[in-house]
């Protein structure tokens, strides 16, 4: 027996206990002495040896001169004797396996499965000199010889694999077919399978690459057309029994249960191909019928089926799953929208006023806004593209319904109305929609919260913007704003969406009223001892830039009492402040008067009547407390007679001003005039000497409205001041940054980059022209289409 034979018969003994008895485990001093057998061989003083290179090709030269055995014979010897020797173990398990089938087989499979890992594993690293040294070699001069690892793989594979296949693949079906029908079956029997086919594709164990042929070929496409045909007689039994509703329900619990059956036992690298197959077979060809059950469930609100649907539908894509859906979404909500506006603007408590008709308006958006937000949150996901239909179809019903028909009637300044009535003072059912049990100022927080949400989906920013600090200035000056956190709170809501630009003018206003209020307080402190009128005085001095407030457009004779106390108001500012030029607001002024008529009766008689009134009604109502003056009658029980004339002569009121404040007075019965109770410049004015009310502190000065048409009308007439400048301004630095553009070039730059409002065509091309007239552009001599910036 030579050298080769009698150490193949020793290792040969070892590889069969290591092969029959891996499962159990064996002695490590088998493992040792295997090893060792190894190193003592021909094959290891082949592995040791030096590579020299010699005219006429290479050749080696043993480590060890006295072996007379050339180390290639034995590595190769070693090579295909471990071969032919697993070759021949693999047959009888391949013989054995056909006692099995069905689960027994799968079991036997995962057994020997397993017992042969590990067997591969050890003789792998028995094997460890001829992987590094001859087999490292081979492969380098480009032999086809594989590591000892990689043998053993391709040696299960070629010998038991290929032979047992089949009836393999035919067990896995079968028991995947029965967890699918709703039996118990043992899917980790399937798992322990597919991770061998996964392991039988790989080229090289060892280095750990991963190649699915085996994989793929062997058990991916036919258990994917398995399933596909499956799911297919699947999916018409279900439609024949139930509906597509019913149906729908039944593809995402299967779908559910299919995913998660995948990630158990398939590679990561098929679960998309697997996925998609399910997709087309249970959700592609239902696609048309399942898409038209969309609209159904969004009028019925069934946010579960609409979850499902959408969950569905994604699985398909953007394009053929969730494209069709964000359309529909976009022109259902939209509808909804206009809908709800138009059922509001049929109520008849819209028709009471601004206050009622904006809070109505308001509500009916939220209404929908909410509603629609919830089911894309929680049906939806807050999917970005159904969030964006969401925003454009709110845009739409928002800026563009029933009750927006008209200029003067926008969605801008009804929010702005609305907004103002949460936040001034008298208006508490409207403040009083929040939830139950919350505090008015969380209830307050809310809802400006809320309006804020209708804020960003305007077109016309800039509209809500004077208009609402036109309110804001009211509220300020009036004293009428519910709180300061309520001010507060919405100036910093508005901070977030519109930035500084226009918030820093209402941190200005507001300032003013502050500082106002520390200076008042200490003029009443400087003024306690010295001024003996009986009267308090509180003085607002604001900043003409920041407040949208107008000079007055009549004249004013201030009564002696005030225009002194104004005097002295004045000579204490200036002690402080100098240089500035005061313009008196007497308008937006306030009084607070006691009157005892002569023929009261009761409480009214001693106390008298406090009544509120403005700058103007309180200088007509002095004329009939002096003891002389323009009128006749002063000695009468009933007070002086004054003629309109009078009146106009004595205040310096003009006519329509002072015509509006009589009749609020009139019609408060304060005053009888000669032309039954009308105020009229041809009657006569007489104080009612036995007014009686039940109230006794009345404001008469609130009686009054202010025009809303004409507020309307220099709102819009604001707008469009600072959206000229705007757009000028935006031109300006278009030139600036490009010094030269074609007309249409810079009728589209000014569009994009103005985010406050959309500007009209014509309205920049009137801006192009007087900023050419201004000198700040110029057309081009060669081209009178393009413009030339001018520094």
């Amino acid at each position: 027996m030579s050298d080769a034979d009698r150490i193949w018969s020793e290792l040969s003994v070892g590889v069969d206990s290591i092969l029959n008895r891996s499962e159990e485990g064996f002695e490590k001093a088998l493992y040792v002495r295997l090893y060792t057998l190894m190193q003592r061989s021909g094959v290891y003083n082949f592995c040791t040896s030096l590579k020299s290179s010699l005219p006429g090709g290479t050749y080696y030269t043993p480590a060890d001169a006295s072996s007379t055995v050339h180390g290639s014979m034995y590595g190769r010897q070693l090579y295909t004797r471990l071969n032919d020797h697993v070759s021949q173990y693999m047959i009888q398990v391949a013989e054995k396996s056909r006692e099995f089938s069905g689960d027994d087989l799968l079991s036997f499979y995962n057994r020997e499965w397993i017992k042969y890992g590990d067997a591969a594993k050890t003789i792998h690293h028995i094997f460890d000199y001829l992987n590094r040294h001859w087999i490292q070699r081979e492969q380098d001069e480009g032999n086809n010889v594989c590591d000892i690892n990689t043998l053993m793989f391709r040696l299960w594979r070629n010998n038991f694999f290929m032979d047992v296949r089949n009836s393999l693949l035919e067990s896995v079906f079968s028991l995947m077919k029965r967890i699918r029908d709703g039996q118990v079956a043992d899917l980790n029997l399937v798992k322990s399978v597919v991770d061998s086919f996964v392991s039988l594709g790989s080229d090289d164990m060892a280095s750990g690459s991963k190649k699915m042929e085996v994989y793929d070929s062997y058990f991916l496409k036919p258990f994917i057309e398995g399933s596909r045909q499956y799911y297919e007689a699947e999916c018409e039994r279900v439609l024949k029994e139930g509906s597509i509703r019913n149906y729908m329900i039944w593809v995402f619990d299967r779908l559910k249960e299919e995913d998660d059956r995948a990630e158990m036992y398939l590679h990561e690298s098929s679960l998309r191909e697997f996925g998609d197959a399910l997709n087309k077979v249970l959700i592609g060809k239902q696609r048309a019928s399942l898409i038209s059950e969309f609209k159904p469930m969004l009028q019925a609100r069934e946010k579960d089926d609409l979850a499902r649907l959408y969950e569905l539908l994604k699985r398909l894509g953007e394009t053929a799953g969730l494209e069709p859906l964000r359309d529909t979404f976009r022109s259902f909500v939209e509808d909804a929208g206009l809908e709800a506006v138009k059922k509001v603007c049929g109520e008849q408590e819209a028709a009471e006023g601004n206050a009622n008709k904006s809070r109505l308006f308001v509500q009916a958006l939220l209404s929908v806004h909410e509603l629609y937000s919830s089911i894309l949150h929680d049906s939806f996901k807050d999917d970005p593209g159904l969030s964006k239909a969401l925003d454009h179809a709110c845009q739409k019903f928002i800026n563009e319904n029933e009750m927006c028909a008209g200029k003067d009637n926008n969605a801008a300044r009804l929010l702005a109305n609305y907004c103002d009535t949460l936040l001034r003072k008298g208006n508490a059912t409207a403040r009083a929609a929040g939830e139950a049990g919350a505090s008015s100022e969380d209830n307050l927080e809310k809802q400006l919260t809320q309006a804020i949400c209708v804020y960003r989906y305007l077109k016309e920013q800039d509209v809500f913007q004077v208009a609402y600090g036109r309110f804001f200035a009211r509220r300020l000056v009036n004293e009428q704003s519910v709180s300061s956190h309520g001010e507060e709170m919405m100036i910093s809501l508005l901070k977030e969406v519109s930035g500084m630009d226009f918030t820093s003018r209402l941190s200005r206003m507001f300032s003013d009223i502050t500082v106002s209020k520390e200076m008042s307080e200490r003029f009443k402190e400087t003024m306690r001892d010295k001024r003996g009128d009986d009267f308090e005085f509180d003085m607002k001095v604001l900043n003409t830039g920041s407040w949208p407030l107008k000079a007055p457009e009549t004249k004013l004779k201030l009564p002696a009492e005030l225009d002194r106390a104004v005097d002295q108001y004045l000579e204490f500012y200036s002690k402080s402040h100098s240089g500035r030029r005061f313009n008196w607001l007497w308008q937006y002024s306030k009084a607070e008067i006691k009157m005892f008529f002569p023929k009261a009766t009761g409480p009214a008689a001693k106390t008298g009547y406090l009544f509120q009134v403005s700058t103007y009604q309180l200088a007509i109502m002095m004329l009939f407390n002096a003891e002389s003056g323009p009128g006749t009658g002063y000695d009468s029980e009933d007070g002086p007679t004054l003629t309109f004339g009078q009146i106009l002569t004595a205040t310096e009121l003009d006519k329509d001003t002072a015509l509006g404040e009589l009749e609020v007075l009139c019609k408060a019965r304060v005053f009888n005039t000669s032309d039954g109770n009308k105020a009229t410049d041809t009657a006569q004015y007489t104080l009612n000497s036995g007014y009686k009310s039940k109230r006794m502190r009345m404001n008469l000065a609130g009686l009054r409205k202010p025009d809303a048409k004409k507020d309307a009308k220099d709102i819009q007439k604001s707008v469009d001041q600072d959206r000229s400048m705007s757009i000028q301004a935006a031109i300006v630095r278009i030139m600036k940054a490009r010094k030269q553009l074609v007309h249409r070039e810079l009728v589209q730059a000014t569009i994009e980059i103005i985010k406050l409002f959309h500007p009209q065509i014509s309205d920049i091309k009137q801006a192009i022209s007087k900023l050419i007239d201004n000198g700040f552009l110029a057309r081009d001599e060669d081209n009178r289409d393009v413009y030339n910036y001018l520094a």
